[in-house]
């Protein structure tokens, strides 16, 4: 069944590029003008009703996202991943929100910890996860953790080291340890 979604999504985007593709699962790369269009086209055309996740990688090095939507069909039980760059700056990508609702949310995630604008998402710029949050969206590689957090909370003072055998034997008697030992002779 991945031969004939393959077949017919080459035939309708002439520069897709195969990424990946195995038994049941397809992923292919589209160029971005063409993204939604071969999304509707999966779903309407080929049985792929059902959005599985939207994800979102950032590409620093190449000043892009990578955006990604996971589709299933389960008759056939085959997966198609379609995958589409977008330039990084003031990144927006078309919101899918109208045709499957389970979009909306992955969305306004994206848009939380990416910083990638979905116009149409009925709920975008609502807090999702990050309640409050003015930073830098914190899953762009340009935002520093470390320096954020040292900002927030100051110098993190050292953990004492534990070994986790010795510990593990001292709270229930395990491994050979002095406590487990004396646990078995109390016994």
């Amino acid at each position: 069944m991945i031969d004939k979604t393959k077949k017919e999504l080459e035939i309708r985007f002439p520069l897709l590029k195969l990424v990946r593709e195995m038994h049941n699962y397809l992923h292919v790369e589209v160029e971005k003008a063409s993204a939604m269009d071969a999304i509707l086209m999966a779903k309407t055309s080929l049985g792929f009703k059902t959005l599985q996740l939207i994800s979102s990688v950032d590409r620093m090095e190449e000043n892009l996202f990578q955006m990604t939507w996971i589709l299933e069909n389960y008759n056939n039980e085959t997966t198609l991943l379609i995958s589409a760059r977008y330039p990084r700056e003031n990144c927006i990508v078309p919101s899918l929100s109208d045709i499957w609702p389970a979009a909306s949310a992955f969305e306004r995630e994206i848009f939380e910890m990416f910083g990638i604008s979905f116009p149409g998402n009925p709920r975008e710029g609502e807090d999702f996860l990050l309640e409050g949050w003015k930073d830098i969206p914190p899953m762009r590689r340009d935002f520093l953790t470390e320096e954020y957090s040292m900002k927030l909370y100051g110098e993190r003072q050292p953990r004492e080291h534990l070994d986790p055998r010795q510990y593990i034997g001292d709270m229930v008697g395990e491994w050979n340890t002095p406590m487990g030992q004396k646990r078995k002779e109390e016994k």
